[in-house]
């Protein structure tokens, strides 16, 4: 199986925030490995559901607004891609050692 570092997440629901002319409408989310930076930041949360939030925020470069108003399925996406990258073994070169 390949793995695949980044994915865009093409929202089921496109969200919306602003009004009049500040109006900007979301419909995919770029999503990559995260960070340990972020992986920090996010964990600060009080709920396994914020870290997801606050993590799918900082990695996709979005307000905050646009992950909450994600509906189910396109969270979950984006939280399984997210996970995906949980217990990954980076691949190793192998070298032989002299005789």
């Amino acid at each position: 199986m390949e793995f695949v570092e980044e994915k865009t997440i093409t929202l089921l629901k496109p969200v919306t925030l602003g009004k009049g002319e500040a109006t900007s409408t979301y419909d995919h989310l770029d999503l990559r490995e995260p960070t340990a930076g972020e992986l920090e930041s996010a964990s600060k949360a009080d709920t396994q559901l914020g870290i997801i939030i606050s993590l799918i925020q900082l990695i996709a470069k979005v307000p905050r607004g646009v992950v909450q108003g994600l509906c189910q399925r396109d969270l979950k996406a984006c939280a399984d891609f997210l996970e995906s990258f949980s217990g990954v073994t980076p691949p190793t070169t192998e070298t032989s050692s002299p005789s």
